[in-house]
């Protein structure tokens, strides 16, 4: 009897002992396959949370300028233009104080609204991750959200060139970066978005004249880092 009770304790062991090593064995192999898919997907979500970051960004980024731009801004507003009885342009000034005014209020609309971006989750479905258009829909969703990093950049410039014979086009330019952190299932990445967007131009006829200050001279007084960096 006693060896009986023994015999059945050992079974009992012996298959305690192997429902742990399967078990182990299960954890092992779960463990592998999570870390294996994870290296392969990685790269391929960050493409994608960056791509679907970067459409909401420029939305914003559009938005923004043209809140402030909407009701037009014409090139005389920016550009102190004299010209002499001929109509020869002879003096191009920048107004810092319109300019400075402009950015900064692109930037202090943008900022608010990469606010409001924050507090909204973007979902990617999983389908999306296999690089197949058929799949590109299919199956549940991953949710990221955004941390907005605090840095938004709005600078402009202007640029000349080439309109015709004897005709100067001279655009005014802004430049926008923001950067956005993503805060994904295991993992948080980064980016950056950067645009450039016209504002006004004019076509000058004749030659530049020499007394012309640059914008980004002009502003090199007026836009700090505290003034263009929201």
């Amino acid at each position: 009897m006693v060896d009986l009770v023994g015999k059945r304790g050992a079974a009992r062991r012996r298959r305690r002992l192997r429902w742990r090593l399967y078990l182990l064995t299960f954890l092992a192999l779960s463990i592998g396959v999570f870390t294996v898919l994870d290296a392969a997907l990685k790269p391929i979500l960050e493409q994608v949370a960056a791509q679907q970051v970067h459409l909401a960004v420029v939305r914003l980024i559009n938005e923004a300028v043209y809140d402030q731009l909407g009701n037009g801004v014409a090139y005389q507003q920016l550009i102190n233009v004299s010209t002499d009885t001929e109509g020869r342009v002879t003096l191009m000034q920048p107004d810092t104080v319109k300019i400075t005014r402009l950015v900064t209020s692109i930037a202090r609309d943008l900022e608010e609204k990469l606010g409001g971006l924050s507090r909204e989750d973007i979902k990617v479905p999983l389908g999306l991750l296999t690089g197949n258009a058929l799949l590109a829909d299919k199956g549940p969703n991953l949710t990221m959200a955004l941390l907005p990093l605090g840095s938004v950049s709005v600078n402009i410039h202007d640029e000349f060139s080439a309109a015709g014979i004897n005709q100067t086009r001279h655009s005014i330019m802004l430049d926008i970066v923001v950067d956005m952190g993503i805060l994904m299932p295991f993992q948080t990445t980064f980016t950056q978005i950067s645009d450039t967007l016209p504002i006004v131009e004019s076509v000058i006829v004749g030659p530049i004249p020499e007394t012309y200050l640059s914008i980004d001279s002009a502003l090199a007084g007026w836009l700090s880092p505290g003034t263009n960096q929201k």
